[in-house]
């Protein structure tokens, strides 16, 4: 019979009827709690008072088992010789089995699966147990004997005594108090939580934002335009560098990433900031762009590599220009990074580099960046990139205005 939390046979009715009536119960938990102790302490002492042995293996491991728990077993113990208790040492190898197996004359009851002996487990969480009846001949029962037997025979278990439960008890009270400090740091620390189903409803929202959609529309216009010019640009490599190329590299490059002289056809609103400095590089620069165009067609993490070595070098080049460029080119296939990326990344709990450069983003750092951005694309039903680029440009704007 399969045990679940969802019906009249949860746990919490499943074990006791284990212990009920046996000759013999084992008992192997990773965690006990005040709740699991309360449950079954008072079955056992009535088999306990009819004759029966009773064994109970602990773990100890992450310290969630209670001490208050363990007071109530040792009382037990304590109360009737035939109770055995015994502690598992925490070790590098978590001890984590749920078996509860009881024996009446012939025949044994087991209960095996995933619950602890823990309030949760016995009621509430989702946990999956087999219940299964079987006889002294049974594999299951050899199986399960010669298991109870090697615990017996573990170095790992002392037998619960009140030096060994205060022992625990102390580890655990210094356990509790550095983990409410870690929590309280890590909690600090953390991104806001953000439940990644709320995407759908930011997304709706932009949708629903006249100026966004305004936007929108003319982005998808100027991508058009910026495909051809990054083309042209691209083009001036077969061509000898002189002042017409030059002239015609630069009148294309500020098209690209101004509104100073351009037509600022790139979706990054401050480019130009350090752009500019490539102006006076123009052969490096379209090498550049021709190479964009001949690695479009590779895996990000590929065409990435090649834009990040052939640009670094390049003065007013960065990881902004880079993905830009490589984004016009496949808009399918590779993401803008840069600064508004990182802010509405972290607005959706995901950290990512502060740092929007070539040295703090490495090809398969990039390579990750463009699937977890290409995740958020399918959940709105958007692939292209640059369509993803606005999204989340309106989400940083958004939340830098109070109202994320």
């Amino acid at each position: 019979m399969l045990v679940a939390n969802t019906g009249k046979a949860d746990h919490s009715k499943s074990i006791p009827d284990i212990i009920k009536n046996a000759d013999e119960i084992f008992i192997a938990v990773a965690f006990l709690k005040r709740a699991g102790a309360d449950l079954i302490a008072p079955l056992l002492e009535k088999r306990l008072a009819d004759d029966a042995d009773v064994e109970l293996f602990i773990g100890t491991d992450f310290f969630l088992t209670e001490p208050a728990a363990l007071e109530t077993f040792l009382a037990l113990k304590d109360r009737h010789p035939a109770c055995k208790i015994y502690l598992a040492d925490r070790g590098s190898a978590t001890f984590h089995p749920k078996a509860y197996v009881s024996r009446r004359g012939d025949q044994y009851r087991s209960l095996i699966g995933s619950a602890n002996l823990t309030g949760g487990a016995l009621n509430t969480n989702e946990e999956l147990s087999l219940c299964v009846d079987h006889s002294v001949d049974d594999a299951l029962t050899t199986q399960l004997i010669a298991t109870f037997n090697r615990y017996r025979k573990s170095p790992r278990f002392q037998e619960l005594d009140s030096l060994v439960l205060e022992q625990y008890a102390s580890s655990h009270a210094i356990d509790e108090r550095e983990r409410k400090k870690y929590e309280k740091a890590r909690d600090n620390a953390l991104p806001s939580a953000f439940d990644l189903r709320v995407i759908e409803n930011w997304y709706r929202r932009y949708q629903a934002d006249p100026e966004a959609m305004s936007d929108l529309a003319k982005r998808r216009q100027r991508r058009v335009a910026a495909l051809g010019v990054q083309t042209a640009i691209a083009a001036l490599a077969a061509a000898p560098l002189n002042a017409t190329t030059k002239q015609a590299f630069q009148t294309h490059f500020r098209d690209l990433m101004t509104s100073n002289g351009g037509r600022h056809l790139w979706g990054s609103g401050d480019i130009h900031r350090r752009g500019s400095e490539a102006l006076d590089h123009p052969k490096k620069v379209i090498a550049l762009f021709a190479l964009g165009r001949s690695v479009a067609a590779k895996p990000p993490r590929d065409g990435y590599d090649a834009m990040r070595k052939a640009g670094e070098p390049i003065p007013g080049v960065g990881l902004n220009m880079a993905t830009e460029i490589l984004c016009t080119f496949a808009p399918d296939r590779y993401a803008v990074y840069n600064g508004n990326t990182v802010g509405a990344l972290d607005a959706l709990g995901i950290t990512a580099p502060v740092h929007p450069n070539f040295r703090a983003i490495s090809p398969p750092r990039y390579e990750k960046l463009c699937a977890t951005i290409g995740a958020l694309g399918k959940r709105i039903g958007v692939t292209d990139f640059s369509e993803i680029d606005a999204f989340l440009n309106w989400i940083y704007w958004e939340v830098k205005a109070g109202r994320g």
